[in-house]
């Protein structure tokens, strides 16, 4: 005897299933047919294999049932077919006779269920229940999948949002912390951003890594983080500085790596970088600890040329400002004071290259 819960089960949970039932007896197909109705909504028939595969590359269907022995096309070739197109795809399949010389070839067709005929009602339908089951589980791992997918894709969408909004406000305050140091120096603050832009011009022509291009751009404006540590009457003095006064001065590269020191953050581990070694030379006669050549790191040897074409282009209250012409000849052959030998000979090569967009970079941000 059947059970009337498990009856229930199975009409309750296959309502909305598709089923393609492939039989060449005309009597049978009849007869399943309406045995398949108690619990499908949707069947849709065929006489023959090739019938049964055209209607299943037409249509979309849970449970394909089919007979092995059929003319035109047995139930063998159609199921690789099937199969082909959709591996998942549970199969039953029914046969008069033990095709047990079959059951290689069927299990490697991936076949879920075999049945003899005459069918036994009470097996049938057990195995549609577990057919209809199994196909219930796989539509709820999917839908949990697709939302688990789409929750996955929502939170990494907020947590992009999140981590641009902080950087957003660690760049805004990081700005706003150098302007106020550079404001104790300088007219304006646009010498920062102007370091900056240089910065990553000579990263993009040197064809540097581009988390190197982002790092030193957000980097380079707190090359002189550490001047906020130094006293107004010796930072803004417009005169030449005493020996003891320029030694004092030389501290704020010490100051400024000082501030930005511990930090795990790659970004400010490079501005520390930066403003430890931004005044040491290539020929070792820089502060604060004499570094030379290739000891000294390379985004301080590219900011090195970046602040001293700044230096030279901005009028300040003690001077005028030099000109494009006037520094970049400066900087190429020296005046007694800057040197070429100053410089990473690698980096005065494409300073002279791009000397051009250094002049418009500048003009572009001049100071108000």
């Amino acid at each position: 005897m059947l059970d009337a819960t498990n009856l229930k089960e199975i009409i309750a949970t296959s309502k909305g299933l598709k089923v393609l039932y492939v039989e060449d007896d005309d009597r049978l197909r009849e007869d399943t047919t309406r045995l398949l109705g108690t619990f499908f909504d949707s069947i849709d028939t065929a006489p023959n294999g090739k019938v049964g595969l055209d209607k299943y590359k037409e249509g979309s269907y849970d449970i394909v049932i089919s007979d092995l022995r059929m003319p035109i096309m047995d139930g063998i070739e159609m199921i690789k077919n099937i199969k082909a197109i959709k591996q998942e795809q549970c199969v039953i399949i029914t046969s008069a006779h033990d095709e047990s010389h079959y059951l290689m070839e069927l299990i490697n067709a991936g076949i879920d269920y075999f049945l003899l005929k005459p069918l036994d009602i009470k097996s049938f339908i057990t195995v549609l229940g577990k057919s209809v089951r199994l196909i219930q589980l796989v539509k709820m791992e999917k839908e949990y999948q697709t939302t688990l997918e789409k929750t996955v894709k929502e939170r990494t969408a907020e947590l992009a949002q999140a981590l641009r909004m902080v950087e957003e406000l660690s760049n805004d305050v990081t700005h706003r912390l150098t302007a106020a140091a550079e404001y104790r120096d300088t007219e304006t603050g646009e010498h920062i951003l102007r370091i900056g832009h240089y910065a990553r011009r000579m990263a993009e022509e040197l064809q540097l890594p581009q988390d190197f291009i982002e790092a030193i751009a957000f980097a380079s404006p707190l090359h002189d983080i550490g001047k906020i540590g130094i006293p107004d009457q010796i930072l803004l003095k417009p005169g030449k500085h005493t020996s003891q006064e320029f030694a004092i001065m030389q501290q704020h590269a010490l100051i400024g790596a000082q501030l930005l020191s511990s930090s795990s953050n790659p970004k400010i581990r490079m501005a520390e970088s930066i403003a430890m070694n931004h005044h040491e030379r290539w020929n070792g006669s820089g502060y604060p600890n004499g570094r030379k050549a290739e000891d000294i790191p390379l985004e301080a040897r590219i900011i090195i040329i970046c602040d001293q074409y700044d230096a030279m282009m901005m009028k300040r209250p003690y001077k005028k400002s030099f000109g494009h012409e006037k520094t970049y000849q400066i900087i190429t052959e020296g005046d007694g004071r800057t040197l070429p030998e100053h410089f990473d000979p690698e980096i005065l090569r494409l300073f002279k290259r791009i000397a051009g967009d250094f002049r418009e970079i500048y003009y572009r941000h001049q100071d108000l």
